[in-house]
């Protein structure tokens, strides 16, 4: 029966999300031949505090490989921000193109008005370069479910060693 509480409780945990935000931009093209900067700004309205973790990677939508380099991902929120950390990086000094991938563990952001600001450079000469950032959000009555699972798996383990 142990095994099975627990066994609950995994799935409940591990299914307690109400799904996947993206925001994304393959629009950036540099027609000077020396980079384009660019600064994009997306909303992300929080009713609760939520714990959230995301996934950044730089693609293009034509054959063959991104050239883009980010350069920062941060959330930002009245002073508060979430940095998130790059995980798979390009030489730009050595190379004209690669695939970066930027990530935030999982973090707690509080309720309100949360900032997403990607900045970076586009060495493309051409349009359809850019990246997609996915941010998942717990479904706040999943999170409650796993907890209740979780307590109700501690208890039956309590009663059985009483007993």
């Amino acid at each position: 029966m142990k095994t099975l509480f627990a066994v609950a409780a995994f799935v409940l945990a591990t299914s307690a999300s109400a799904g996947t935000v993206n925001f994304s931009n393959y629009t950036h093209q540099d027609l000077t031949g020396s980079g384009a900067n660019f600064d994009d700004v997306y909303t992300l309205n929080l009713s609760t505090d939520t714990w959230v973790g995301g996934l950044l990677t730089t693609g293009t939508l034509l054959a063959g490989q991104p050239a883009i380099d980010i350069r920062s991902v941060v959330f930002r929120q009245l002073g508060t921000q979430a940095d998130w950390i790059q995980t798979v990086a390009v030489n730009w000094d050595v190379a004209d193109y690669g695939i970066e991938k930027w990530a935030l563990g999982t973090t707690q952001l509080a309720a309100g008005q949360w900032q997403l600001e990607v900045i970076g450079t586009s060495y493309a000469d051409k349009t359809a370069n850019g990246y997609t950032a996915s941010v998942e959000l717990p479904e706040p009555g999943g999170v409650a479910l796993a907890a209740l699972a979780l307590a109700g798996a501690g208890l039956a383990s309590a009663r059985r060693r009483k007993a």
